[in-house]
């Protein structure tokens, strides 16, 4: 029985994700599981019988979920005990890196696991100049959006402590997914990395970025479905009323009113109707929380003090 499973969350993809089931099975042959959940594509492309010819699991929601709902449904529906997650426009390249994740995944399973990005032009070749070592989140510019980490601060070192996620393929274990209670709350998309992560480092554990597994992540100027911009902001909103420092969340809150205009008060609109939901998680996330916000804030501004680039991955 295998004890990893891909799971890919997509809307739209299309041949992308032909491509990636290809490039999975070609390194790791029969080594892992792999999930796909359709977030209802309406592209008329045959992704069942892509995933039986793969051999993989199928889930299709019966309405759009979001990526983060999506990535939740994913985890919730896997048999082994851990996974990683990618987009459905990635590629592989080493035949071990399935032996070299489980054996970083077993040795910390209170912690998710970021692999090293390659990024990718739209024709699937290196963009160049472009080197990425995980990921911050930015506080006073970009407010909450993860930036790239673009120098590496740890050149002897394959396995990194970084303060966010970012590029797309990231691991857990199932168990401790669930206690996070992994992207609940989140609607649409917009903010998975930067929710996850400050929910890991809040509770005691560690985000890393491993640096021996590379995995390509196709760059693209505009995605195959449209995005609910409310829903992106209350994402923001869901974040501060949920993790933040009361003195530090009134200060980005008005960062993020004086940046969004119009857009704040429909936001607002839909933060009124989840205020119950909001109210249950903060008081959940208080409960397990065993280290306070300033130290994220200290650990998050050793990176962003560096001259970083924001990039905001679709």
């Amino acid at each position: 029985m295998n004890e990893l499973t891909v799971i890919i969350p997509f809307l739209n993809e299309g041949w992308e994700i032909y491509k990636t089931l290809a490039s999975i099975r070609r390194t790791a042959g029969n080594r892992v599981d792999i999930l796909l959940v359709n977030d209802c594509s309406d592209d008329l492309c045959n992704y069942e019988e892509w995933s039986k010819f793969f051999g993989t699991s199928y889930i299709r929601n019966d309405q759009r979920r979001g990526v983060a709902e999506s990535r939740n449904i994913g985890v919730r529906n896997i048999q082994t005990e851990y996974f990683l997650i990618i987009d459905g426009h990635m590629r592989f390249y080493d035949d071990q890196w399935v032996e070299k994740l489980l054996s970083n995944l077993k040795q910390d399973e209170r912690a998710i696991y970021c692999c090293k990005c390659r990024p990718l032009d739209v024709q699937g070749k290196l963009i160049p100049n472009k080197p990425s070592f995980g990921a911050f989140v930015g506080m006073d510019n970009q407010v909450l959006l993860p930036q790239w980490i673009r120098e590496d601060i740890h050149p002897n070192e394959r396995i990194v402590k970084i303060p966010c996620i970012l590029g797309a393929s990231y691991a857990g274990a199932k168990s401790y997914w669930e206690y996070l209670k992994g992207l609940e709350g989140l609607l649409n998309f917009g903010y998975d990395e930067t929710y996850l992560s400050i929910k890991v480092w809040l509770e005691g554990g560690y985000c890393y970025l491993l640096k021996d597994i590379e995995i390509g992540h196709k760059f693209r100027d505009t995605p195959p479905y449209s995005f609910d911009q409310p829903k992106i902001l209350f994402n923001k909103l869901l974040i501060l009323e949920t993790l933040f420092s009361e003195d530090y969340k009134e200060r980005i809150y008005n960062m993020i009113r004086k940046e969004s205009g119009a857009l704040f008060r429909d936001a607002q609109m839909i933060y009124l109707d989840y205020l119950d939901e909001i109210g249950q998680l903060r008081s959940y996330y208080d409960s397990i929380r065993t280290r306070d916000f300033d130290s994220f804030l200290s650990f998050n501004g050793k990176y962003s003090s560096l001259n970083q680039i924001p990039v905001c991955r679709i």
